[in-house]
């Protein structure tokens, strides 16, 4: 017999106290739904004042939520589902999410939901199906949100940032409590004279818990010293879910133009800088991280290509 239940995979909360932010990661069922990830993406956005912003990435959905309650006008096929409050439960450690949806919607709330990993806790209010409403209360753990750009790992005899990055992304999302939830290749200036081959650096994005934030950047950064095989590697961390208009401006110069170490101290107040092996993978690394979650945009370069006498 066919189950009509789906079950999700994993459900991430990061909460930025600073900007009044929540965003979540739904990864959608069996690794493969990404009808799922764009029906709720499309749905969520348009039926919730809550939601503002969603978008689907392969079988997930990423909702940006502001915290508060909002009244949800419910119609079949047009609005079907959505958010309707969100808040923050014990001191903060807590993020509390209320779900209502029609039909199927409500199926996918009530019961493909309660079982993901990170749902601490579900409360059915109304428990849907066929054309009733479904209502769930979830507690969710309030992570942070870390950017780790990382820059020069490589030589002109090895290595590759992007393919160390992944790798190391992976190890540490492997620690109790961390979801490594996204890499990011960003297209730096192609024709800087100290790069290796492509000019590419990258950033990973982690939701931890928060106690675990000094000693999760200490690891990372111990991880990528004993990894790299450059004497110029670097890295850079920034805490939230918003990225500031300062750090897109500076990544937009590192795509276009060469940009001097010494233009990196204004950022300091916005970003954490660590030399790993050396500083000069300090601008890749600090470029990197504002385009963190545009893969599609941060992989073109920035520049037009030149003639062929002067691209190599």
């Amino acid at each position: 017999m066919v189950c009509s239940i789906s079950p999700l995979a994993q459900i991430i909360c990061v909460l930025d106290h600073k900007a009044g932010l929540v965003q979540i990661y739904e990864e959608h069922s069996r690794g493969v739904c990404r009808g799922a990830a764009a029906w709720t993406a499309y749905h969520y956005r348009n039926t919730s004042e809550l939601v503002l912003d969603s978008r689907m990435d392969g079988p997930r959905d990423v909702l940006l939520l502001r915290l508060g309650k909002g009244e949800l006008k419910l119609t079949p096929s047009f609005s079907s589902a959505g958010i309707e409050e969100v808040a923050l439960v014990e001191d903060g450690k807590g993020i509390e999410i209320t779900y209502a949806g029609l039909g199927g919607a409500g199926v996918g709330i009530t019961q493909c939901r309660r079982t993901a990993k990170g749902v601490l806790s579900a409360e059915v209010l109304e428990s849907g199906g066929g054309e009733k409403l479904g209502r769930c209360r979830f507690l969710f753990e309030a992570k942070l949100k870390l950017h780790i750009g990382i820059d020069d790992t490589d030589s002109k005899e090895e290595g590759a940032t992007w393919s160390l990055g992944n790798e190391l992304g992976y190890e540490m999302g492997r620690i109790e409590g961390v979801n490594y939830i996204n890499h990011t290749l960003v297209q730096l200036y192609p024709y800087a004279p100290g790069k290796t081959t492509n000019c590419v650096s990258t950033v990973l994005t982690f939701a931890i818990p928060p106690e675990m934030k000094e000693d999760f950047i200490e690891r990372f950064k111990g991880r990528l010293k004993e990894t790299t095989t450059s004497e110029h590697t670097g890295m850079a961390v920034f805490q939230g879910i918003d990225i500031p208009q300062e750090l897109k401006d500076f990544t937009e110069a590192a795509r276009t133009r060469i940009v001097e170490l010494d233009e990196i101290h204004e950022y300091k107040e916005l970003v954490e800088i660590i030399p790993v092996t050396g500083n000069r993978g300090l601008i890749g690394a600090l470029g990197a991280i504002g385009m963190s979650e545009d893969h599609d945009n941060s992989v073109i370069p920035g520049v037009s290509m030149k003639s062929d006498t002067e691209s190599y």
